[in-house]
C-alpha cells in the first residue's frame, strides 16, 4: 500500500510540474532559455565543457525551434572533438535556421565537421547549401574547393 501511495504522489509531482511548465508566460521561457545560453557561453570560455553542455540543452529543451544553442552547441562538441555531436547539432541548427546567416554559419560548420571525418560529398553538399545562403563568403568557398579536391583524390584511389 504504501508503494502505491509513492507511486501517487511521484505521478501528482510531475503532472503539477507539467502543468505550471505550460502555463508558463512564453517571454519568460525565451527569458529563461536565454540565461541557460548566456551561461553556457560563460562556462565554455573558461573551459567547463559539462557544464556548458548541460546548459546548452537546458535552453535547447526551453527554446527547440530556436538554432542559436543548437549552433553553440555544436561547436563546442567541434572544439572538444566530439565531431559526430557537433554534426547532429549544426544539422539541427540547419534545420530550424530561420536566416540565411544561421544557415549559412551552420552548414559552413557541419562542412568542417564533415571534412574532419574525410565524408568529402557530404561537405561538398554542405558548402554548396552555404554558399546559397551566402555566395560571397571566400572562407566557404575555399573550403568547398578543397572538398572537390580531396572528393576527387579519394575517387581516384578507389
Amino acid at each position: 500500500m504504501n508503494k502505491h501511495i509513492k507511486i501517487v504522489l511521484v505521478i501528482t509531482g510531475l503532472l503539477s510540474a507539467a502543468v505550471s511548465f505550460a502555463q508558463q508566460d512564453p517571454k519568460e521561457i525565451v527569458k529563461e532559455s536565454q540565461t541557460f545560453r548566456a551561461d553556457a557561453n560563460v562556462a565554455i570560455g573558461k573551459e567547463a565543457f559539462v557544464e556548458g553542455e548541460a546548459l546548452y540543452r537546458k535552453s535547447i529543451s526551453l527554446e527547440p525551434a530556436n538554432p542559436v544553442s543548437k549552433y553553440n552547441l555544436g561547436n563546442a562538441y567541434y572544439d572538444n572533438n566530439k565531431n559526430k555531436e557537433a554534426m547532429r547539432r549544426f544539422v539541427q541548427a540547419a534545420e530550424v535556421a530561420t536566416t540565411k546567416a544561421e544557415k549559412h554559419k551552420a552548414f559552413h560548420n557541419l562542412g568542417n565537421t564533415l571534412m574532419n571525418d574525410k565524408m568529402y560529398k557530404e561537405a561538398v553538399e554542405a558548402y554548396k547549401n552555404a554558399l546559397r545562403s551566402n555566395p560571397t563568403d571566400d572562407e566557404t568557398r575555399y573550403n568547398l574547393a578543397l572538398a572537390k579536391e580531396m572528393l576527387e583524390k579519394e575517387q581516384q584511389n578507389n
